[in-house]
């Protein structure tokens, strides 16, 4: 009898070594999915959306600045536009990085910018 008990707990303990390092890996892979995005916003930014934890990767948010002050922020974050459009008030810049392209809309609301900014894998 304590030949098979010696057994079930043998084979216990060797099911838990198992299970812990199924967890440990899942929690290394999931550590790893879960770093922040890092997308600039101008100073005395309200932002009303932050989906920054994996891409592609969203902020939102309104300021006071004007829209030439929005442009030349994202220009010195991101360098140059590549491209430009403007339809239904609203104007899409578009930038890219070694590894991700970005995309900045700018809209007019109240008096305010609304600011979109959108981090996505090339």
């Amino acid at each position: 009898m304590t030949k098979i008990n010696s057994l079930i707990k043998l084979i216990a303990c060797g099911g838990m070594i198992v299970c812990t390092n199924v967890l440990a890996q899942s929690n290394d892979i999931s550590l790893n999915n879960t770093s922040t995005i890092s997308i600039p916003i101008l100073e005395n930014a309200k932002v009303f959306a932050d989906f920054s934890d994996k891409l592609p990767a969203v902020i939102d948010y309104f300021t006071k600045a004007d829209e030439d002050s929005v442009i030349n922020f994202y220009q010195m974050a991101y360098g140059e536009v590549l491209s430009q459009e403007r339809k239904r008030g609203r104007l899409t810049l578009t930038f890219a990085d070694d590894t991700n392209n970005i995309r900045v809309v700018i809209s007019t609301q109240n008096k305010m910018r609304q600011v979109d900014v959108l981090v996505e894998k090339k």
